[in-house]
This record gives structure tokens, C-alpha cells and sequence, in this order.
């Protein structure tokens, strides 16, 4: 008979050790993404010292590169590639607030942690030495999971400190509508074998997946019986495609003094992916008592 117990997980990790391919841990790093669309215009008055009165514009449909990276709060947009220097335009909405369509007015140049909006323009290795303020009008933007931003259009105006110009712009964000999360499934055959000459234990099942995704497997087998404790691991790397199971087998002896027998082991996997789209790991364990039968 096979008593199992399900517990799916999808979580986030800055990080994922050999040892802890079962653990995940909250917390995803922020990360620069690559557009499918995007574009930065940018005209100044003579006085700014930002755009020194000049116009730029930049846009992924004439070759320049883009960067986005942020959170709910605040969005930066960076042209990475220009010859003379980056491009870059920071916005954000008050502490404690995410960035919403609207105008934010008052705006300085603190863009983190700050009761005000935030705004910060710079291009070309210029900045506002002194400080900034000014204003932006958020006209479009939508989130999908986990910080993945389908689109943001906005315009700006900023103005450095003891400056009489001021500098003013657009920007505009576009990417595909946001994919489904990977999801992975694992589960844990009912019988197993065992080496009698050896003792070691063969267990096996099968995982599933919504994407294409390498799948490590990891466990435990633990044994007890007259006083005694055989302990061994699970441990299997599975290349999943989606639409059907995919099987994994792990064969492991005892760690322990004692050797496993034929009977029930008591059987924990833990299956653990990776999505890149959303940088997160998910995963999904799969505890069973498993009749290990001569090989």
C-alpha cells in the first residue's frame, strides 16, 4: 500500500547550494531585463545641464539597447549602448505606494525610500550635480507576476537645481503579455528494489512540468526496523517536457551501519526548478512509503 502526501511549492531564491536543492528562499534579486520594445526621447532647454539644449532619442527598433529593472514603487530605464554614455530616467512613487497611472508632481531626486515621487534623468555621464525636482504623468502601465512588466508609457520634466532649463521627455516599455509561471509536479512509485548483495535501495517515480525545465530530484530514504536505522538519498536530474510524466530513478546504500532489506522505506523527494522568465525557483515534494522488493 503507498501512503503519500503532496505539498506543492513555488517560491524565490536569491541563491541554491548542492546541499539545499529542496530549500527556497523569499526574496528575488531585482534584475535588469531587455525589452522587446522600448524607446527614450529626450529635448532640454539651453540652461539644463543634463541635455546641454539638445534633442536625443533612442528605441530598440533603431538598434539601441535597453535595460528595465525595478519594482511596484520604481522603474528604472536605461540606453545602455550610446556612444557618449548611457541614458537613464528613474521614476518612482512615494514610499510605500506602486507607481500607478497619473501625474506625480514634486518630484526630487530621491527615488528610494521617499514620501515624495522620485525622478532622476541623466545621460550622457551629465547629472544635476546640485539636486533635481520636477514632475512625470504615468499614462499606461501593467504588471504581470513577480515584478514582470508587460508595459509603461510616461512622460517626464525635470529640472536641476540652480538651473533656469529644464529638460523633458518620454519613454515607452513593451513586452509580450506575461507567460504562465512554471509550475513542476514530482511523485514517488509505490514499489522500489533492492541489491540484497549490497543493500542498496532503487527507488523511482516521475515528474511533470508546464515548460520545458531541467527537474533535480532530491531526497531521503529512511528505514527503521528492530532497533535499528537505514538512511540513504534521493538524488536525479530529469530533462522535462511538458505533456506526459517524465520518470527518474536514484539508487543510494545506507549511510548508516545498516543496510537496507526488503520491505517498506519511508521515501521524501523534493523536486526543484528554475523559470527564467521570472527568475524564481519552484518546486514540489512528495513524501511515501515504498515496498522495496529483491531486484
Amino acid at each position: 500500500m503507498r501512503l503519500s502526501r503532496k505539498r506543492p511549492i513555488l517560491a524565490a531564491t536569491l541563491a541554491l547550494t548542492a546541499a539545499a536543492l529542496g530549500a527556497l528562499v523569499a526574496a528575488p534579486p531585482v534584475q535588469a531585463k531587455a525589452p522587446q520594445s522600448a524607446s527614450l526621447t529626450v529635448t532640454g532647454d539651453a540652461d539644463d545641464p543634463v541635455t546641454e539644449g539638445r534633442s536625443y532619442s533612442f528605441a530598440t527598433a533603431s538598434g539601441d539597447g535597453f535595460n528595465v529593472w525595478g519594482t511596484a514603487n520604481h522603474l528604472t530605464v536605461q540606453v545602455f549602448d550610446p556612444p557618449a554614455g548611457p541614458w537613464t530616467i528613474d521614476l518612482s512613487a512615494p514610499v510605500g505606494q506602486s507607481l500607478a497611472v497619473g501625474t506625480y508632481t514634486g518630484a526630487t531626486g530621491n527615488t528610494y525610500e521617499s514620501p515624495l515621487p522620485g525622478i532622476a534623468l541623466s545621460g550622457n555621464d551629465r547629472i544635476c550635480s546640485y539636486g533635481q525636482t520636477g514632475s512625470f504623468t504615468v499614462t499606461d502601465i501593467s504588471w504581470g507576476p513577480y515584478g514582470y512588466l508587460e508595459r509603461f508609457d510616461a512622460t517626464f520634466e525635470q529640472r536641476c537645481n540652480y538651473s533656469t532649463g529644464s529638460a523633458r521627455g518620454e519613454v515607452h516599455v513593451a513586452n509580450p503579455p506575461a507567460p504562465p509561471v512554471l509550475a513542476v509536479g514530482v511523485e514517488v512509485a509505490a514499489s522500489g528494489t533492492i541489491d540484497t548483495g549490497t543493500g542498496e535501495a532503487t527507488v523511482r517515480g516521475t515528474v511533470t512540468c508546464t515548460a520545458p525545465a531541467t527537474v533535480y530530484v532530491e531526497g531521503q530514504l529512511r528505514q527503521a526496523g528492530h532497533g535499528q536505522l537505514a538512511e540513504g538519498i534521493v538524488r536525479a536530474e530529469v530533462a522535462c517536457t511538458p505533456g506526459a510524466p517524465i520518470a527518474w530513478t536514484s539508487s543510494s546504500p545506507s549511510f548508516s551501519a545498516t543496510p537496507f532489506r526488503r520491505g517498506d522505506v519511508a521515501v521524501t523527494a523534493n523536486a526543484l526548478s528554475y523559470d527564467t522568465t521570472y527568475d524564481i525557483f519552484v518546486s514540489d515534494s512528495d513524501t511515501a512509503t515504498v515496498r522495496l522488493k529483491r531486484s
